[in-house]
């Protein structure tokens, strides 16, 4: 059996006496194609955070690709893992945000060559061929001179994929990745993401409000609520026959408001 790419093992979370992730027992297989959702407060946003170790966690612990991500081993036990062993191991993860975060003194080509020059050695000229590959996966070779200021939010949002990407991650988070663009420039991310799942066969970890396309593009889709998985499994099950009534509760409001 193939272990997983992602494992939470027992992860609490807690801000103060806010508990925000429960005991969390959760996987995400390899190649697979996983999208969380649930009602504001959740948990679900924590997950990528912690995972991107934007937050740290009390207790628990997360392995990726076999490794633990927080701890690290020593004298056949595990103990807090060193910054370096983080870098290692988060170095395998990329995550795209909802509010694309380019840098804005940067072009769409230099936001896509920096991170491999600095962080993975490549020369220049190997990170820009790498660049341009996937500039033109998301359909943006033509816009590699312009600057964030310049381009659609859709299009920023589509360097900030391709950003993702050059790092070369094994598995690829994407937080409500759109959220913030205008209705009519949805269709080109999740576009892009279809292309993703579909020819790539990367491993996707995606937080999303688009019920629609969490049906169409997920393995599996996992409800939270409370810091728990209330109710997961494939999306035709969750979204044409949801069992928790916590869960119909949250689609019938969801679905209603569309």
């Amino acid at each position: 059996m193939t272990r997983p790419k992602i494992r939470f093992e027992r992860v609490t979370k807690r801000y103060g006496a806010l508990t925000v992730l429960d005991g969390l027992d959760f996987e995400v297989a390899e190649g697979e194609v996983v999208t969380v959702i649930g009602p504001s407060g959740s948990g679900k946003t924590t997950v990528l955070r912690v995972l991107m170790t934007l937050e740290g966690i009390q207790d628990g612990v997360i392995w990726v690709s076999g490794e633990p991500l927080n701890m690290m081993h020593s004298k056949g036990g595990l103990v807090p893992a060193s910054k370096a062993h983080i870098r290692k191991i988060r170095s395998r993860i990329g995550m795209v945000f909802q509010n694309f975060n380019l840098f804005p003194h940067m072009t769409a080509l230099e936001n896509c060559i920096e991170a491999p020059i600095q962080s993975l050695g490549l020369s220049k000229a190997e990170a820009v061929e790498r660049a341009m590959e996937l500039l033109t996966m998301v359909g943006l070779t033509d816009k590699r001179d312009q600057y964030p200021s310049q381009l659609s939010g859709g299009q920023q949002q589509r360097v900030a994929i391709a950003r993702a990407l050059a790092m070369r991650p094994e598995t690829i988070l994407f937080d409500e990745p759109t959220s913030a663009l205008d209705p009519e420039m949805v269709g080109e991310v999740l576009s892009v993401i279809r292309e993703l799942a579909a020819e790539h066969s990367y491993t996707i970890l995606m937080v999303t409000h688009q019920m629609g396309f969490a049906r169409e593009i997920s393995d599996r889709v996992c409800f939270f609520d409370g810091g728990k998985i209330v109710e997961q499994g494939p999306p035709d099950d969750i979204f044409g026959n949801p069992q928790n009534p916590r869960l119909q509760q949250f689609l019938s409001k969801v679905l209603e408001a569309r």
